[in-house]
């Protein structure tokens, strides 16, 4: 694992404690200082999907074996769970914080049916609200996957053509290596009728001195 992701990890964990520690103790808090501490949740909420991007992006970058890259993987699921509980209990939290808000103060002058009806028109809205967030955190999610996608296609490209590259080398390769032999088979046939005309020579002269020797 490289540094920089075993800081990504130091840093997620350091974080997820502090917030973890933060949502036990909300609850509990009066109005006033409850909305400080949901701005700090919020802020390590942010913070610890902003730190599983990274690692995300660090891990497709940099890592290249199988087995490393599978583990890593699986931590970052882990990691996405935790980030994603915390922004649920936040969620929680900070809907009973906006029902107080919206009933401190009104409950009198209200009946129980205005009451209700305030409730469940203020939690459609927060619901509504939660879609679209998640919406956008889904349309940035696809977007880094397809910016994935087309790092991972620009790259075969690139391994496609520098492959190709290879495969015309080679081709040229043959073609200098067939030229090569024809050429040597020329010469090899060259040799061979000149051996021949020397032999007859030699057979010739032979002759000769035979002829002129029993003459």
């Amino acid at each position: 694992m490289s540094s920089l992701l075993n800081s990504y990890e130091s840093d997620f964990r350091t974080t997820l404690q502090q917030t973890r520690r933060l949502l036990d103790q909300v609850g509990s808090e009066p109005l006033s200082q409850r909305n400080s501490t949901l701005k700090t949740i919020e802020q390590h909420k942010d913070d610890l999907f902003d730190i599983v991007d990274q690692m995300e992006v660090e891990i497709n970058n940099v890592v290249n074996d199988v087995q490393v890259m599978a583990r890593l993987k699986s931590q970052l699921r882990e990691f996405k769970r935790d980030a994603n509980t915390v922004k649920q209990l936040l969620e929680g939290f900070v809907e009973s914080r906006d029902r107080e808000e919206l009933f401190s103060g009104m409950e009198q002058g209200l009946d129980d049916d205005q009451r209700e009806q305030l409730l469940a028109n203020h939690s459609i809205l927060q619901r509504t609200g939660n879609r679209l967030v998640d919406a956008a955190q889904l349309a940035n999610e696809a977007e880094g996957v397809g910016n994935q996608i087309m790092m991972d296609l620009r790259s075969q490209r690139e391994a496609l053509e520098n492959s190709r590259q290879n495969l015309f080398q080679a081709d040229s390769y043959v073609d200098k290596s067939i030229r090569t032999l024809k050429t040597m088979s020329r010469r090899l046939v060259a040799n061979k009728f000149i051996s021949y005309a020397i032999i007859g020579v030699l057979i010739l002269l032979i002759l000769l001195v035979l002829y002129s020797k029993f003459k």
